[in-house]
């Protein structure tokens, strides 16, 4: 007799599905589970499909409710209505397992607290993926809010995890700190596929990029926590240098960061191209992939950049030292100091030593220790 087939629901906290659920969903659908998501709509969107480049549905059970939320998209999702509650219900009492990410969110603490009170032998896994306040500052006001929360009612979620998992050894300490028991903590990676794609499109040729212009990549939400002010700073500290600044993506952030580069002379030297579905053309023809970000999970644009072979500079913050060591496939920067950003894209464009260093090293270290096909088995291990 073959294995049970496994009944698995991702709570999703954003409108946005997180690149690990969406992965993982995927990746599950093919073996022995029947995978269901359950993740907040805008009132507008008829349908849930298709709203970033790897958002695939095809074989999963979506399950959707309105939110409200400020216009940007981008705070937390509150549901408006029942309906989140009788589908939050549903999910409980339908599947197997539970599993959520950051529990610090509306929609993830009240499917927390009702798996606590009504169904306490389902398994919930939750997924920390930052420690706000903790592993990353906000905001003098949110830094206190986030520690008030961890202290009282977030505790509700760590009551009812059966295992607590973190992305990697760089966050062990905040998720003390934070009061998780040790003893539900699991460290499980996320990944990366193993194949970049090829071009098709020549992105030089489309935003009339001169062709011995260097480009300096960036990939991403653009809010202040990625650091785009510090994007707009380091470029204008290379304004001479013959470097081409492409910021792929949009954000809370993005028209204020389009204004202030033009006042400050950069219109033609930094580049924002608004949201892209063929990320991988940008990533074939970049010369340096930057992210100067204040606050990080594992971020998967860095296992991109390595998977595409582009030389890495980013910020030495929890998370992106799980991905990047210093001299071996990358260049780490203090969160705020735009000057070494500056110095170590210089560096890296004038030594091609190390630039195919970098590239060697970033892409043994994602074929060695973060490709999904090893590291979904971590997730396996707890769904059993």
């Amino acid at each position: 007799m073959g294995k049970q087939i496994k009944r698995i629901c991702y709570v999703n906290p954003g409108i946005n599905v997180k690149r690990p659920i969406s992965f993982l969903m995927n990746k599950l659908k093919n073996k022995r589970y029947t995978v269901t998501i359950l993740t907040p709509k805008k009132k507008y969107e008829i349908k849930r499909e298709n709203t970033r480049y790897y958002d695939d549905f095809k074989g999963i059970n979506l399950l959707t409710y309105p939110i409200w939320t400020k216009s940007s998209g981008f705070i937390w999702p509150i549901p408006i209505n029942l309906d989140f509650f009788r589908k939050c219900w549903k999910v409980l009492r339908e599947n197997d397992i539970i599993h959520i990410w950051t529990a610090f969110y509306p929609n993830t603490l009240i499917t927390c607290l009702l798996k606590l009170l009504f169904f306490k032998k389902k398994t919930l896994i939750l997924t920390m993926d930052t420690f706000p306040a903790y592993s990353f500052k906000v905001s003098a006001i949110l830094d206190i809010l986030f520690k008030l929360y961890f202290k009282t009612i977030g505790k509700i979620a760590f009551f009812a995890a059966n295992y607590i998992t973190i992305y990697g050894k760089s966050f062990l300490k905040y998720a003390k700190k934070v009061g998780i028991p040790k003893r539900k903590i699991r460290i499980t990676p996320t990944g990366i596929e193993s194949t970049p794609k090829t071009s098709d499109k020549n992105i030089r040729v489309l935003f009339n990029i001169n062709s011995n212009e260097k480009i300096v990549l960036y990939v991403g939400l653009h809010n202040k926590r990625k650091g785009i002010d510090l994007i707009i700073k380091t470029a204008n500290i290379l304004k001479s240098e013959n470097i081409k600044f492409v910021l792929v993506g949009d954000g809370p952030a993005r028209l204020n960061s389009i204004k202030k580069a033009s006042k400050m002379g950069l219109h033609k030297k930094v580049l924002f191209t608004g949201n892209r579905f063929d990320v991988y053309n940008f990533y074939n023809q970049a010369d340096v992939f930057f992210l100067p970000s204040r606050g990080e999970g594992l971020a998967g644009v860095l296992m991109e950049a390595m998977i595409y072979q582009v030389p890495i500079v980013t910020s030495n913050i929890p998370g992106t030292r799980d991905l990047v060591n210093h001299l071996e496939n990358g260049l780490l920067c203090e969160t705020e100091n735009y000057r070494c950003y500056a110095e170590s894209i210089k560096r890296i464009l004038q030594d091609d030593k190390l630039s195919n260093r970098f590239k060697i090293n970033g892409l043994n270290k994602m074929r060695t220790k973060f490709l999904w096909e090893n590291n979904i088995k971590k997730y396996e291990l707890l769904y059993l």
